[in-house]
């Protein structure tokens, strides 16, 4: 051997030295850490048992609304109970190597990394069971490096102190499946009512799709997803041999057949789910339902129920296929007061149609990215500006009637919901003005909707009634947007604020607050929106309806997708809903309702329920008196009173003339564009319909600008 080869031998000896001793700083530090962490826990019960402290949550007013607990829809089974094909379905999709590493997947690391790089985004997991484990029982859900380093030292040493029989255990009575269920055995009862020694394959491997994403994957809301999935890991099994072909071809061919029939009773259901949603957002479902919490909320038990009995008369809803949602928050404060996410509750922590609907808001949206930022650039509601035809590139706005009113103001634009003329202004001032107006009010926007079909309410990703709600109550709350919340603060087991709600931002002059609340009054009081009007109080809104899509699906049809009215009296803003689910929709079931109908009467027979008004005194007659009005009337000996009973009986005269002749009224509608050049056009049938007109334009007791053909 040369001088040289004996050296570079030397060289490579010393090579794993060298790595050992800078890997030494680590081992050592891992090494007390994870003794450390693990050292209270000496059995599997301990591991187990020790975070099941009550969490609870409180109403407004300080009164404790419910208690959260680790045991809440979650029944730990031994394992040997649940069938071996079960156990190894959740093995299957979620770590095949399970029974062969020692807490960590080195070759699932570096698949993961090599389908990272060809990709360019993460397409696989590489966490195997044992990491769950350490995530789920004794780390929060924050996403970073460290956390994975330490999720990685737990694992190996957890793995050294238990066996893999404990290890799935812990797993399988801990991980979440969705609508509400921790633990296979509450999954096995919320999805197929049964016990979950009872699963058949094709069963388990549902629930083992669930893990991923149950709400992606959720088999009441999406079951072509969650079939595609089940499929997916039918297939793992065959291919690592936990049954037969033949048995897995024949699991695969069985559709989905859920038993859950069983209805939550819980009066305050998806508020609370949204308070859940939130919490969790915070702090994790671990520490949610065993950390010992004391969670803070702006929960009204009265206004919520009041919300939910409106909701319950099936005379305000066009059929009963069709679906509905209301979010109400406090305009001074943004705190959530009522969440109405459907017309029944059915499903704990399932789909909250207030809160996560995603549709397109229609002419709602006008005062937002139009109507807003021209009055922050110095128009004013008298200012004058063009219904006439208008057409850019191949987008051209059009109004319902097919006509214009030519030179109008922004209060006529606005009380008639005039398409042309608020696609015009948002040109004039910029679109870009329009965007940033909707950004700053609450809004996701993507750059595709930087174009002029924002002015009707085109935007990609849609919007909830939440987020309407919050927008508008900055215009009641003189331009000061606050994110509308739930949850005041949170403290933890020792009594620390480790949440509080963030606070609100002034986002628009005071000045164009007050217009925009004056031009919304019109809308009410003499325009579209007449059905929210309010005897006695001052109410402020806008109605908003989508056309049918222009797909196979639907075209040649005549018909509309959503249907919404967005307003505020007093100390609240409301933002109702209401259409048909997606899922739901065909040429037999869609809306022939507009804005100014049902969402419209819903949101005035809330509002004036939540504000304390006599139901007898409004509820089929379209007006609606306070109390202490009332109670004036039943008071003719003085004077004072009978001069202000005579006023009002002459006002409730006057505004019955338009609702008497304008049972058929029609509402600005948006034609759905599916290519982004040519998204969110709108039909606008918001015009009343003009029976006869005086010379001077008069309609219906309401002056109406005389249309122009064009």
């Amino acid at each position: 051997m040369t001088g040289v080869t004996y050296r570079i031998v030397k060289i490579i000896m010393f090579i794993p030295l060298l790595f050992i001793l800078m890997a030494m700083p680590f081992l050592t530090w891992g090494y007390f850490y994870a003794n450390r962490v693990l050292s209270d826990y000496p059995s599997k019960s301990s591991v187990s048992d020790v975070f099941d402290r009550t969490s609870s949550l409180y109403e407004e007013n300080g009164n404790l609304l419910s208690e959260i607990h680790g045991e809440v829809n979650r029944t730990p089974v031994p394992l040997y109970i649940i069938p071996a094909y079960v156990q190894k379905a959740f093995i299957a999709i979620e770590d095949e190597r399970f029974y062969s590493h020692s807490g960590v997947d080195l070759k699932a690391i570096l698949r993961a990394t090599v389908s990272y790089y060809k990709s360019g985004r993460i397409t696989e997991g590489a966490s195997t069971i044992t990491q769950q484990v350490i995530k789920l029982y004794f780390l929060s859900p924050e996403q970073s490096l460290r956390r994975k380093v330490r999720e990685a030292v737990l694992a190996l040493e957890f793995e050294r102190r238990y066996n893999k029989d404990i290890i799935l255990e812990l797993y399988l009575n801990r991980v979440y499946f969705g609508e509400g269920a921790y633990g296979i055995q509450s999954a096995a009862k919320v999805y197929y009512n049964k016990d979950s020694d009872a699963l058949t394959p094709d069963e388990g491997a549902l629930l083992a799709a669930l893990v991923q994403a149950p709400s992606v994957y959720d088999p009441f809301i999406n079951p072509e997803a969650a079939l595609l999935r089940r499929n997916v890991v039918l297939e793992k099994m065959i291919q690592q041999n936990i049954i037969s072909k033949d048995q897995g071809r024949e699991a695969q061919q069985k559709p989905i057949d859920l038993k859950s029939d069983v209805k939550i009773e819980n009066q305050h259901s998806y508020f609370i789910d949204y308070i859940m949603e939130q919490a969790a957002m915070v702090v994790g479902d671990n520490q949610l339902f065993k950390g010992g919490l004391k969670i803070y909320t702006t929960l009204e038990p009265e206004i919520q129920k009041k919300a939910e009995i409106v909701f319950a008369q099936s005379d305000l809803f066009p059929s009963s296929g069709v679906e509905a949602a209301l979010a109400m928050v406090d305009n001074s404060t943004g705190a959530v007061k009522a969440l109405v996410g459907g017309r029944q509750y059915e499903a704990n922590r399932g789909f909250n149609r207030a809160t996560q609907l995603s549709r397109q808001p229609g002419s709602t949206f006008k005062p937002i990215a139009v109507y807003a930022p021209a009055f922050e650039l110095g128009y004013g509601l008298d200012s004058i500006i063009s219904d006439t035809p208008f057409k850019v590139g191949n987008y051209e706005p059009r109004n319902s009637d097919g006509g214009f009113y030519g030179p109008v103001t922004i209060r006529t634009a606005m009380q008639w919901s005039r398409n042309v003329a608020a696609v015009r202004l948002l040109n004039q001032i910029g679109v870009d003005e329009g965007y940033e107006m909707a950004n700053k009010m609450g809004f996701e926007l993507v750059e595709e909707d930087r174009c002029l079909p924002l002015a009707l309410g085109g935007v990609t990703k849609g919007v909830s009634p939440l987020q309407m709600a919050g927008a508008y109550a900055a215009f009641a709350n003189n331009g000061i947007y606050i994110k509308p919340y739930a949850i005041k603060h949170i403290e933890d087991s020792q009594g620390h604020v480790i949440y509080r709600h963030p606070g609100g931002i002034q986002i628009m002059k005071a000045t164009t607050a007050e217009m925009m609340k004056s031009a919304l009054r019109t809308v009410v009081d003499s325009g579209t929106g007449y059905r929210a009007r309010i005897r006695g109080v001052e109410v402020a809104g806008k109605t908003g309806t989508t056309e049918l899509p222009d797909t196979p699906v639907f075209r040649g049809l005549t018909g509309n997708k959503d249907a919404w009215f967005v307003g505020f009296a007093g100390r609240y803003t409301a933002a109702v809903w209401m259409g048909y689910d997606e899922k739901d929709m065909d040429r037999q079931h869609y809306l022939t309702s507009f804005g100014g109908n049902q969402p419209a009467e819903i949101f005035r027979q809330v509002i004036a329920s939540v504000m304390g008004l006599d139901e007898k005194s409004y509820v089929g007659d379209g007006v609606v008196q306070p109390q202490e009005v009332k109670k004036q009337e039943e008071e003719p000996d003085k004077p004072k009173d009978e001069q202000k009973k005579q006023e009002e009986v002459k006002k409730e005269q006057e505004d019955k003339k338009p609702e008497e002749e304008a049972n058929k009224e029609q509402e600005e509608t948006i034609k759905q564009q599916n290519n982004s050049n040519q998204k969110g056009g709108e039909k606008d049938p918001a015009k009343l319909p003009v029976p006869e007109k005086s010379e001077t334009g008069e309609q219906n007791g309401v002056k109406q600008p005389v249309k122009l053909t064009p």
